[in-house]
């Protein structure tokens, strides 16, 4: 079985949530930033320590989750930043990967909710400090229900054969650093900037256990920044908070699972 969430802690940095049991507000401490994860190979570096300690949130940024897995005797502390969603006309790039990658999720979804069209992508970036455990696989919960597509040499290939779910979620399946871009529909009478907002609220982010690992994960030290949007719109929509999942290290709308 997989372990429970266990030791979460918050970080008083901006909005900050962690799941375990209630947390006490206390006096925001200046923040002692740890160093950035580079784009080599997790186990290129030291394990990291705990408790977890996370830089301010950028301005750019819509959220973000840092937490440590541990397994096989290793540990991993992995961060996962949101950007704010954009209109496909801001982000063509992204809008043609995944588009690319996922053409049969896109259509099958497109026919499940009529009317509807892609309006935007939200975009995500992982990094990582620490030792891979060997035959550590996890999902990436990258905010839209529509369409994922992952990039990055430790991301498994999306295989998007028709009435599958290959788009669904991307899988994680060795250390390194990765991108990750989810589409957004909307409704055509309705500015795209209303319909961004409302998938978001309706998103899901973080990091999931993936069934097909080849070993069990103890997820701890589950920290989550909010901006000023995303610390609103959970507050609105009602967002289950990490330890309302029971696994993980997620935040998000408990009606998309």
């Amino acid at each position: 079985m997989i372990a429970p969430l266990a030791g979460l802690v918050a970080i008083a940095v901006g909005s900050v949530l962690a799941g375990c049991g209630t947390v006490v507000p206390v006096p925001a401490p200046t923040p002692t930033a740890t160093p950035s994860a580079s784009a080599t190979a997790a186990s290129d570096t030291a394990p990291p320590s705990s408790p977890t300690t996370v830089n301010a949130l950028p301005g750019s940024a819509l959220l973000r989750l840092t937490v440590t897995a541990e397994a096989a005797g290793e540990e991993v502390r992995l961060q996962l930043t949101f950007n704010r969603a954009q209109t496909l006309e801001a982000a063509p790039a992204a809008w043609e990967s995944v588009q690319e990658a996922c053409p049969n999720a896109i259509e099958s979804q497109l026919e499940i909710y009529a009317g509807l069209e892609p309006t935007g992508v939200i975009t995500s970036e992982l990094s990582l400090v620490g030792n891979w455990p060997e035959g550590m696989t996890f999902a990436v919960a990258a905010g839209g229900i529509v369409a994922t597509h992952g990039e990055g040499r430790g991301v498994a290939p999306v295989e998007d054969a028709p009435g599958a779910f290959g788009c669904t979620v991307a899988i994680v399946t060795g250390p390194g650093a990765a991108t990750f871009t989810s589409l957004l529909l909307g409704d055509p009478a309705v500015p795209d900037r209303t319909d961004l907002e409302q998938q978001i609220a309706h998103g899901l982010f973080g990091f999931e256990t993936d069934a097909g690992s080849a070993v069990d994960i103890r997820w701890r030290n589950c920290v989550v920044q909010l901006s000023s949007v995303a610390q609103r719109l959970s507050t609105e929509f009602g967002w289950d908070l990490p330890a309302e999942w029971g696994d993980g290290c997620l935040i998000g709308d408990g009606g998309t699972v």
